[in-house]
């Protein structure tokens, strides 16, 4: 069964519309879909980041944080539980999730939460469409892999502000 997404207007409003998963006569139209990210952040200040599968349609074979589109019918916190779920095999309990921000990036509007919590990476198993790798990162690692074009694009500049006071706290 095709995703369906809910259709948001230039300021995140829901217009009423649905859309399919990549329908590119939405995008045309200059609407948006919900998606929704966390950054997990240990007890060492490392975040924990996944490597996109060489398999994925957008961006492949990249690192990134765990997250993805919001479908008809869930709220962003259900959506980071279900895709950490599928995509690692951990259980996030959604009231540990703090919002940090919301913004926009090309047709998406993103819900971004925090996340404090301790996983051991060598249990995770991975959704081999979606990840083949995860490693816990500092925040200078991330950095350094962003301005070297081997980060999900659109995401860090938005967030990096939220995340390093996090850490400092």
């Amino acid at each position: 069964m095709i995703e369906q997404w809910e259709v948001l207007d230039d300021k995140g409003n829901p217009t009423g519309e649905i859309m399919e998963k990549y329908d590119q006569r939405v995008f045309d139209k200059g609407l948006y879909h919900l998606g929704a990210d966390v950054w997990i952040i240990n007890s060492e200040n490392k975040i924990l980041i996944q490597k996109r599968s060489n398999l994925k349609k957008l961006e492949p074979n990249v690192w990134a944080m765990t997250g993805g589109s919001v479908i008809l019918g869930e709220k962003s916190k259900e959506t980071i539980v279900r895709e950490a779920k599928e995509e690692l095999n951990i259980n996030i309990n959604p009231k540990n999730l703090k919002l940090i921000t919301k913004f926009r990036t090309g047709n998406v509007w993103i819900d971004t939460y925090i996340l404090r919590c301790d996983y051991d990476i060598s249990k995770m198993t991975f959704q081999e469409d979606e990840v083949s790798d995860v490693k816990w990162a500092t925040y200078e690692e991330i950095d350094y892999l962003v301005n070297n074009g081997e980060f999900i694009k659109h995401r860090w500049e938005f967030v990096n502000k939220f995340i390093k006071e996090e850490i400092e706290k």
